[in-house]
């Protein structure tokens, strides 16, 4: 599951290395980041002076969770003291803010995995915590695979029309997800869009879907009679 946090309020506990690339990808991601912790990373520290983040100095042991995390969407747990979960867990619910432990995988609520988008196909991968370097070297391989794959990158291109075709012509959804696996599974098609032939790929998907509704009308008027 993806969670857009563009304009979403993301509290990180924690100024090092782990809180610098949460904090890091969800700024990225558009959220209003603010990091609590005694000691900050230089990119932290370069981070607010460019106005991306906001840095509060303060002992994570001190800070009044329930008060805190009414301002925020979620919170990340980014410092090895694990006696403190639990209360920063608890406070999050009552507030109902969503919890990343960045130091208990098995625990967390939510999961920050690695992200890869190759041309508009977006993916993330997890090792629920078993291992970071693992999980990059697997983004890694499914981007090189992606970017090598033309035909992947054409299939989606006709997809992505075929779906907005029916859409302007007012093609009934139930009608539309009958299309999609009978018009990909079409070996014909299949041929089009592996070899990469793009407009002639969009022009037989075009026909199949009239095709079908042509055959659905004429069905209709033969059970209308």
């Amino acid at each position: 599951m993806f969670i857009e946090f563009s304009g979403k309020n993301v509290a990180v506990i924690g100024g090092g290395g782990v809180g610098t690339s949460r904090a890091k990808k969800f700024v990225e991601a558009g959220a209003k980041v603010t990091i609590y912790s005694l000691e900050f990373s230089e990119e932290l520290k370069i981070l607010e002076k460019e106005g991306k983040i906001s840095l509060v100095k303060v002992d994570a042991k001190e800070l009044n969770y329930e008060e805190v995390l009414k301002n925020y969407d979620l919170v990340v747990v980014a410092i090895g003291d694990l006696s403190l979960n639990e209360k920063i867990v608890e406070a999050a619910r009552k507030n109902k803010t969503l919890v990343n432990l960045a130091n208990d995988a098995v625990a967390t609520e939510i999961v920050i995995p690695f992200e890869g988008n190759v041309d508009g196909i977006r993916f993330a991968i997890t090792t629920e915590g078993k291992s970071g370097v693992v999980a990059r070297k697997v983004k890694e391989i499914f981007e090189e695979v992606l970017r090598n794959r033309k035909d992947i990158r054409c299939f989606l291109e006709v997809m992505d029309f075929i779906k907005k075709y029916m859409k302007e012509n007012n093609i009934p959804i139930k009608t539309r997800m009958k299309v999609y696996p009978s018009l990909s599974s079409n070996k014909e098609f299949q041929n089009l869009v592996f070899e990469c032939r793009r407009d002639e790929a969009i022009e037989f998907a075009k026909n199949y879907v009239n095709k079908i509704i042509k055959e659905k009308i004429k069905l209709e008027k033969v059970i209308e009679f």
